[in-house]
Order: C-alpha cells, then sequence, then structure tokens
C-alpha cells in the first residue's frame, strides 16, 4: 500500500509505439475546432453585427444575444483547452468536440429538411463536410484513448 501523497506509477502507462503516438492524435484532431471555435467567438464578440451573413441586427439586444453566442464559443475554447494540456482529461475534450459536432450536424441536416436549404447554398457544403469529419476524427480520439487507459491499468 502507498501511503504517500504522490502516485507511484504515471496515470497512463504507455506500452509500444501506437500508444506513444495516441495521445498526441487526440491532440492533433481537437486543434482545428479550438482554432474555428476561437474565430467564431472573436467575431461573435467584436462584430456582432456581421456575425452572421445574411442576418441584420436593429435592436440592442440583439446584440448583446450575439455577443452572448460569442461567449459560449470562448468558454467552450477555454474548456478545449484545459482538456488538451492534461493527459488525464484528454478524453474529455474528443467527448466534447465528437457531441458537440454530432448535434451541430444533426441540427444542419435537421434544417435542410425543415428550412429549404441545401447543401448548394453558399458554403453549405463545406460546413457539412467539416462537421461530418470533426466529430468521426474525435470519435476516433475517444476510441484510442479509451484503448491507452484500458492497457494502463
Amino acid at each position: 500500500m502507498n501511503t504517500s501523497t504522490m502516485n507511484a506509477t504515471t496515470p497512463l502507462a504507455r506500452t509500444g509505439m501506437m500508444w506513444n503516438f495516441a495521445p498526441w492524435l487526440s491532440r492533433i484532431v481537437m486543434l482545428p475546432p479550438i482554432a474555428v471555435f476561437t474565430l467564431i467567438g472573436i467575431r461573435f464578440l467584436t462584430n456582432p453585427g456581421h456575425a452572421t451573413p445574411g442576418v441584420t441586427l436593429n435592436a440592442p439586444k440583439a446584440f448583446t444575444d450575439t455577443r452572448v453566442l460569442g461567449a459560449w464559443m470562448v468558454t467552450m475554447v477555454i474548456m478545449l483547452i484545459v482538456f488538451l494540456l492534461s493527459e488525464n482529461r484528454l478524453w474529455l475534450g474528443n467527448v466534447q468536440l465528437t457531441v458537440f459536432m454530432g448535434v451541430t450536424l444533426a441540427v444542419r441536416v435537421f434544417g435542410f429538411a425543415n428550412d429549404g436549404t441545401t447543401l448548394a447554398m453558399g458554403n453549405q457544403r463545406t460546413i457539412t463536410i467539416v462537421e461530418t469529419v470533426f466529430p468521426v476524427l474525435n470519435a476516433l480520439g475517444v476510441v484510442l484513448q479509451t484503448r491507452l487507459f484500458r492497457k494502463s491499468r
């Protein structure tokens, strides 16, 4: 029994070359969404009147509510950075991105079905591709981190 206040072993003991690379792969797939969310947050906080193309804000309340969306993005970025820097919580960042981007994609598809928007409109095709690829990559990160955790036990 270890009675000291420090752990006797590292939290995630790795075996093999693949498992040494797994945490870095998880971090790499988190970086592009962090960059995009940072840009979205800055745009909504600093220029809410032009944050959403095709939308005109005409009341002070509308500007404030739009800035709140930017604050949510900044909060998401801060959480992701905390997860990115912590080896024990790295998997949470991948889970958060998988769920967030998956729900976002589901809402976009719902909008296609109900609002009349199509992939041919504006940049919808590009956005939809990105919102499909990143949940898949982050789900892969979750799987790798889960297997790494199991191997270390």
